[in-house]
This record gives structure tokens, sequence and C-alpha cells, in this order.
């Protein structure tokens, strides 16, 4: 394990089979990795492995609660949140991080055992303590194929609320001062407010924000760009300029 893992099953019944078929075609290969997913036949269910990266020491800076969708098997097989691609390019959330002030880290060194022990031990300079935390633990390569895997059914009956009641039950402990997401759909789930248009209104330099739902205390909630966005001639302003505006909505928060 990693020291950001975790493992959990889902025991699927009469659907198993069913469930078990879409897999296959929308999460492909990394079926044939027993770390990151395995279906048992003869117990009818699924294991996977998940991920969750909360630093263990309290660093004293404001912790931020950094909030995705769910992980990517290619993660969970390198080991770290948001690992370069296959083709090993480094994903843009990193870039936009480091550009717009949120830490620094030497170019050398962001390889994912490098960055997963450097954020679980808070080693970076910076205004927060980070935590990565996906809302459903389940990894697909794309966030809408869990519905998709799973069916409606399953999905409403058994991952919705396991992801809701553990959600709002670990924001309530890890006493988080702001949740930034990068997914339109998690945040009209978590947030006390609905959005709509988020990508023109980024584009237009707002701040989109609003306030957990579901949750003891008051916390900010900030939407930007989701992890992979490159769809504007100037989509790196952009996503540097949304990081900068939530970084010092925070400050002044805090």
């Amino acid at each position: 394990m990693s020291g950001i893992n975790f493992v959990r099953s889902y025991p699927l019944g009469q659907e198993y089979e069913s469930i078990k078929e879409c897999a296959a075609k929308l999460i492909g290969h990394y079926l044939d990795e027993d770390f990151v997913l395995l279906f048992d036949d003869a117990k009818k269910q699924v294991k996977f492995t998940s991920e969750r990266l909360i630093p263990p020491i309290p660093s004293g800076r404001p912790r931020v609660m950094l909030l995705f969708s769910n992980p990517h098997p290619h993660s969970i097989k390198q080991g770290m949140f948001l690992s370069a691609n296959t083709k090993n390019r480094e994903n843009l959330f990193w870039i936009t991080m480091r550009d717009s002030g949120w830490f620094s880290s030497p170019e050398a060194k962001r390889n994912p055992e490098y960055l997963r022990k450097m954020f679980l031990r808070v080693r970076y300079s910076g205004p927060f303590e980070l935590c990565f935390y996906c809302y459903y633990a389940f990894p697909t390569r794309l966030p809408n194929d869990i519905r998709r895997v799973f069916g409606k059914s399953f999905f409403r009956q058994v991952i919705e609320p396991e992801a809701r009641d553990e959600f709002r039950s670990d924001l309530n402990k890890l006493d988080v001062k702001a949740v930034v997401t990068f997914n339109k759909g998690i945040f009209n789930l978590v947030s006390e407010d609905k959005i709509e248009r988020y990508l023109y209104r980024l584009n237009r330099g707002e701040l989109v924000q609003c306030h957990m739902s579901g949750v003891e205390k008051e916390i900010p909630i900030f939407l930007t760009y989701p992890t992979g966005w490159r769809y504007h001639k100037e989509y790196r302003r952009l996503r540097k300029a949304s990081f900068e505006k939530i970084k010092t909505a925070i400050l002044q928060a805090t």
C-alpha cells in the first residue's frame, strides 16, 4: 500500500454478471490489475482500491480539501492522485497549482512517490495544508462511468448514500476550512445552492462559491475548472487566475 490507498468491497448479488460485463467495457485493462480492481465470481463481489490523502499530523496551516469525483485507475496503480499519464505527461492540475502559488516542489522530483510523501508530511511551502479526497471511492476512467457500471438502482441504493454519509462525517472530523472541487456535479451534490453555466462564469473571471450543506460548521466551497480542462486558447491563464482568486478568498476568510 502507498500510505494513501484503502481497499473496499461491494457485494453485488444478482447484479454481479451485468456489472462485471459493463465494467469490462468501461474500465478495460485495469480489470487485469488485481491491486486496482478484482471481481470475485465465487463471492459475487467486486474488491477495489481507492485513495485518500489526509496528512496524519496537522501542520498548523489552514486545512483545505481538494474534492474530486472519484479515483482514476491509473493514479491508483501509480500510488498518487493525478499521476502523469501513460505518456508520462504531467497533469495540468499540478502545473496550475504551482503557478498560482498553492505549493512549490523541485521539478526533478515530481514523481508519484515524491509527491505522495511530500503531501502526507506537508513538506512544501504554501499557505495551506492540502488534503485530497474522492467523493466516490470506486475508480473509473471517467466520473460518469460509475453510474454506467453499476446501473441506476445499485448506484442510488448503495454507492450514493455511502458516499454522502462518509463524506459528511469526514468533513466534520477533519477541521477543514474550505473545499475546492473540480466537478460541477459534485459541487451541486454538496453545496447549499446549485450552479449552471459555471465555465461561462469562470471564463468571465468570476469566483464560483457557496457553502457546504449537511455539515455542522459553515464551510465555503469553491468550484474551478476540471483537472484536465484545456478548451480555450487562454486556458493556462484562466485556470491560474481561478486558483489565485480562490486562494485569496480562503486566506481572507481564515
